[in-house]
């Protein structure tokens, strides 16, 4: 099932919508990291929840999410853009044995974070508890508080626990209320698709997202807007990399000369690898000193 993301509203009820399939995205972020079975999980949960937010994004916009908890697994990073470009990587990628359960490696309350940025300014940012331990419903809370939009997120997972991992469904949904919306009644659809049954109707199959809006406990029938095609998409390059390196103190990079005559960055996100051989070095070195850093 090809990677989609569906936009729309419920105009009788003033609610809109989107629902993603991300689970060819979800597999490359998972694979590129080697993450074990539960930080691919918990990872695979905060991609398709930052693929859902792409749907806000103009103008350049780029979504920064950081859910940080106090259990072995520690942090998750998500990125994404107005093109449903996500990328996301989480501090652990290796918790098995250590960590047997999802609720094991989150293990408390911790907090999210969210930091929206345009190419040359910052836009919206804020900070809130993560009270729930459910990488979704801390978002969707955060949203709700900090960013003041009413929000229910609710993520289904197929992702049998074998020794080669691969998602058979990665699918998201975002519900958010539209002014006239009556407030009782969209907690009423909130509350539903929060139920454990729900979730549980999400994990026992594949479903297209036009089958989960379908299925959603709205009166109304959808109104369907637009689509489009979310992936695991990495923004780093050498040129990139080689900046970050320019910045570095002439000490450092002489001490990367001295003792291994190279430099092999790793970018978090892709886990792609960059080689620095000795002239590289040099010429970064020679480029520090006389102050062109």
């Amino acid at each position: 099932m090809n990677d989609r993301l569906i936009r729309g509203v419920f105009p009788e009820e003033n609610i809109r919508f989107a629902a993603c399939q991300a689970a060819t995205l979800c597999n490359v972020a998972v694979s590129s990291h080697q993450a074990d079975w539960v930080s691919g999980w918990l990872l695979s949960e905060a991609l398709t929840c930052a693929t859902l937010l792409s749907i806000d994004l103009t103008d350049g916009e780029r979504l920064t999410l950081r859910w940080e908890y106090p259990g072995p697994l520690g942090s998750i990073l998500a990125d994404v853009d107005e093109n449903a470009g996500v990328r996301g990587f989480t501090q652990r990628l290796r918790l098995m044995p250590e960590v047997a359960t999802l609720a094991e490696a989150i293990s408390g309350q911790g907090r999210i974070g969210v930091i929206s940025s345009y190419p040359n300014r910052e836009g919206r940012k804020g900070i809130t508890q993560a009270i729930f331990r459910d990488v979704a419903r801390d978002l969707a809370h955060f949203l709700s508080l900090s960013f003041q939009v009413e929000t229910a997120l609710v993520v289904g997972l197929i992702m049998p626990p074998e020794e080669r991992i691969v998602l058979k469904a990665a699918v998201g949904l975002l519900l958010q209320p539209l002014p006239g919306c009556d407030p009782e009644y969209f907690d009423q659809v909130r509350q539903g698709v929060e139920r454990a049954d729900f979730r549980e109707w999400l994990e026992a199959s594949p479903h297209r997202p036009e089958e989960v809006v379908e299925n959603l406990p709205v009166e109304g029938a959808p109104s369907y807007l637009d689509e489009s095609t979310p992936s695991y998409h990495c923004h780093c390059t050498h040129a990139k990399v080689e900046a970050v390196l320019r910045m570095l103190e002439p000490e450092e990079l002489l001490d990367m000369l001295t003792k291994d005559g190279e430099a092999r960055v790793t970018c978090h996100f892709c886990a792609k690898n960059y080689a620095f051989s000795r002239p590289d070095l040099k010429n970064l070195l020679r480029q520090s000193q006389s102050g062109h850093a």
